[in-house]
Formats: structure tokens, C-alpha cells, sequence
């Protein structure tokens, strides 16, 4: 792997107290999980204990899937160390207590509430028991101890919902639905729990982006990704919603559709929770678009395509949500061999750098961003396990977490410093470990 630049490449002129300040005042008008860090990372430091929460392949119906976990895992932080320890008196991990029908299965994307002491975690399954419900959404409760309380579970209405985020006013939860390649949105309580009176809403990504006009392509190897061989291809057999987020302002949702090649924008009604006025953008035919992050100055997103293994750099306008494509960047090194499919991204504290993940290659790929927003490959780090799936900063922004979900079955913790990460010696054993969340 390319050696590690110094740390006078990647020094910026500026100071730690006016990033803080800068980051402070962006949390304000924006879900901070949309810029691609946690809730919390704002923060300069918790003024109490900090715990986090590990999701998981709970059922190996699908191989990739593994299938190892034990349902939503739960830890203390060290905030000094970075490490994850069990939580006195709790279990280690926990279920819903729905019936054997509706017990929580593959809780993979995990997500907290804004403001209140609330966890949701999207169950990613096609079908409960049988039924054309699909998969769910179970909401925790997060005790002085900082140890899960099952609350509800509600039906989300798609199939293999593979990622949930809250809106930053927290009146509103919104999944991607994989399989069904549709979006829900679902309406939560002043207490943060599912409002049952409102009925869940679900929107096609084919609709969204133009119905017969926007057809999943076909597989070939995008311009961008020749700068490697081993082009990987998968489901582009229709729409697969894989992610879903509002933006920086709340104003606008965006979903990335694997399937599709491409992200769709939509108007956001705060009051009542409607998506209306789809816009989209389509990425090089057959790259698979996955997981995006905002730029902290709200205008530029970065977009990892899962099949080409590259960035999209885009830009986007808050005021009418549309994104316009600017560049598309290999995420693997010149003259890689063998297939890799990319997974996630993560903006690291600077705002002058971002992490991306490579699945197969198993590694972390390090991007610095020029004055025009433009980003460029620095170097890779092994992620010292298998299949990266996500990664997460804790609250400080010092620690990032790396969730190996396919053998790896651990969850890795490297420490960021000057826009760069090593790797600080610290494996967390976590069967199928998916993603990550924490809360203070």
C-alpha cells in the first residue's frame, strides 16, 4: 500500500477553536449523521458517560449477511482510550420482545434521535412471517445506565430496510428499503416513539426518477473505475434504495439507489412529513451508488459508488436540493487486481479529509479535499478485518469505528489525528457487526 504522507501534507491552517466553533454552529440547522459525522461529534467533550451500540446480522438467510450477531450490542466508552467495554449489569446484547414472529432480525442500520434518549434500529428482512409487510423499525429507550429498553416495533412498509436516519427535528423516521427499492417515512411522538395514528408513507425510487425514463443499467465498467480491474457487478436488476438522509438544512431528503445509479432529491414538508418535487442525478451507468456524506459547508456531497468502487463528487444547492454531478474518482489504489465493492464514508473532523471503505480490498481509503471540493486519493490503511461494512465516529471525533459484518465478525478502532488515522491496537468482538451508533 502507497506509504503515509507526513504531517505536513496534511496540515491546514486552522485553528482547533474555530473548527469547533464552525461545527457548533452548523449543528444547529443540520443532522450531523447527513455531513457524515455522529449526532454528537459537534462536541468538543460529554459531560457524562458515552455509550454505543452495535448492529447486527442476526440471520444468515443470506451468505453475505453472515448471520453471527446477537441483535443490537451495547458498550461503554472509554472516551480516553477509544475502547468499548460491556456495560455493568446489562446484557450484552438485545432483542425486542415482540413474539417469536416479530422478534428482531438483522438490525444493520442503526439510528438516534436528535434530541431524545432514543435508539432505532431498521430490521432488514423481506417478510414477517410470511406476511407482504416486509421489514421493521424497533425503537429503544436508552436508560441512565446507558442500557437499551425496548419500546415498539412498527412495520416499515418496504422490503429490507438496509438503512434508517431521523430527520434533524426529530418528528420524522425514514428508511431505505432495499429489496422493494422504496423509501418510508414514519412519524414519531413528542416522546419519540412511532406514532400509530399517522400511517407510514412509501415512495418508489422508479417514480421518483422519471418511472420508465430511469432504468437500472447495465453492467459496464464505468470510465472511472478502469483505474483498477475487477469491476464488480450486482442488482442492477431494478431499484434498490441503500440509503436515505436529509439534508444539511432539513429541507430536502436524499436517497442513493444502488440499483438506479443514481440519488434522488426530495422537497421535505417539515410540518407533515410529505416528499414531493423529486429531482435526480445518475451517476456512470453501473456504479452502484451506496452511501453518501455532506461537506460541513453544506454544499458538497461525496457519494461512494459500491459496483465502480469510486467517489462522486457533487454539488449541491440547498435552496432548490438539486445536485449536479462534477467528478467521479477511483476509492482503490492504481493497478489493483481483483473485485472490491465499497461500502462506506465518513467526513472526519477537519472537513478537509473523508474515509471511504473497500470491501474485499479491506482497507480504508484516506481522501484529502482541494479549495474546489474536489477529492484526491491519499493513501490506504488496512482495516484489520474483513468486509468493512460502516464506520462511525464516537462523539469526541478523535475515535473511528470500523464494523466488519461478513467474517470479520469485530469492530476496529483507529484514532484520528490531523485529518489522517492509525490504528490504535483495539479489536472489539462483535459477531456480524454492521453498524454503529452512539449516544451521551
Amino acid at each position: 500500500m502507497p506509504s503515509r504522507v507526513t504531517d505536513q501534507e496534511l496540515h491546514y491552517d486552522h485553528t482547533a477553536a474555530s473548527r469547533r466553533h464552525f461545527l457548533k454552529a452548523t449543528a444547529v440547522v443540520s443532522g450531523l449523521g447527513a455531513l457524515g459525522l455522529t449526532a454528537l461529534s459537534a462536541q468538543a467533550a460529554s459531560s457524562g458517560p458515552v455509550y454505543a451500540y452495535v448492529g447486527t446480522y442476526t440471520d444468515g438467510g443470506k451468505p453475505w449477511r453472515g448471520g453471527r450477531g446477537l441483535g443490537v450490542h451495547q458498550f461503554a466508552l472509554n472516551s480516553a482510550t477509544g475502547a468499548l467495554m460491556p456495560i455493568a449489569g446489562a446484557p450484552a446484547a438485545v432483542l425486542n420482545t415482540g413474539d417469536a414472529a416479530s422478534k428482531l432480525r438483522n438490525p444493520a442500520s442503526l439510528a438516534r434521535h436528535p434530541s431524545l434518549r432514543m435508539l432505532y434500529a431498521g430490521n432488514e428482512f423481506s417478510a414477517v412471517a410470511g406476511a407482504d409487510s416486509g421489514g421493521s423499525v424497533s425503537a429503544y429507550r436508552i436508560e441512565a445506565n446507558g442500557a437499551l429498553s425496548f419500546v415498539a416495533e412498527i412495520a416499515c412498509g418496504g422490503k429490507d430496510p438496509a438503512h434508517i436516519s431521523v430527520h434533524p427535528d426529530g418528528r420524522f423516521l425514514f428508511t431505505a428499503n432495499y429489496s422493494s427499492g422504496d423509501v418510508s417515512v414514519i412519524a414519531l411522538r413528542a416522546d419519540g416513539g412511532f406514532d400509530a395514528d399517522k400511517p407510514v408513507a412509501v415512495y418508489k425510487d422508479v417514480d421518483a426518477c422519471g418511472g420508465t425514463q430511469c432504468k437500472p443499467g447495465a453492467d459496464v465498467v464505468p470510465k472511472a473505475a478502469l483505474s483498477h480491474e475487477g469491476f464488480a457487478t450486482s442488482d442492477h436488476d431494478g431499484p434498490h434504495a441503500h440509503m436515505v438522509h436529509s439534508d444539511p438544512g432539513g429541507n430536502f431528503v436524499l436517497v442513493a439507489d444502488l440499483g438506479l445509479d443514481r440519488v434522488i432529491s426530495y422537497k421535505f414538508d417539515r410540518s407533515t412529513g410529505v416528499l414531493s418535487q423529486p429531482s435526480s442525478v445518475a451517476v456512470s451507468e453501473s456504479s452502484g451508488a451506496r452511501h453518501f456524506c455532506f461537506h460541513p459547508n453544506g454544499k458538497w456531497l461525496y457519494l461512494v459508488n459500491e459496483e465502480a468502487s469510486t467517489i462522486a463528487f457533487m454539488r449541491y444547492h440547498s435552496g432548490t436540493g438539486v445536485l449536479t454531478l462534477v467528478s467521479e474518482t477511483s476509492a482503490l489504489p492504481p493497478g489493483f487486481k481483483g473485485t472490491s465493492y465499497a461500502s462506506g464514508i465518513r467526513m472526519l473532523p477537519d472537513g478537509q479529509h473523508f474515509v471511504s471503505l473497500n470491501r474485499l480490498h479491506d482497507s480504508i481509503s484516506l481522501f484529502k479535499i482541494n479549495a474546489a471540493g474536489e477529492p484526491k486519493l491519499v493513501r490506504e490503511e488496512w482495516t484489520r478485518g474483513n468486509y468493512p461494512r460502516s464506520c462511525t465516529l464516537d462523539p469526541s471525533g478523535k475515535f473511528l469505528y470500523v464494523c466488519h459484518n461478513k467474517q470479520g465478525d469485530n469492530v476496529t478502532i483507529f484514532r484520528v489525528t490531523k485529518g489522517d488515522i492509525q490504528f490504535t491496537g483495539q479489536y472489539v468482538a462483535v459477531g456480524s457487526a454492521s453498524s454503529i451508533e452512539f449516544s451521551a
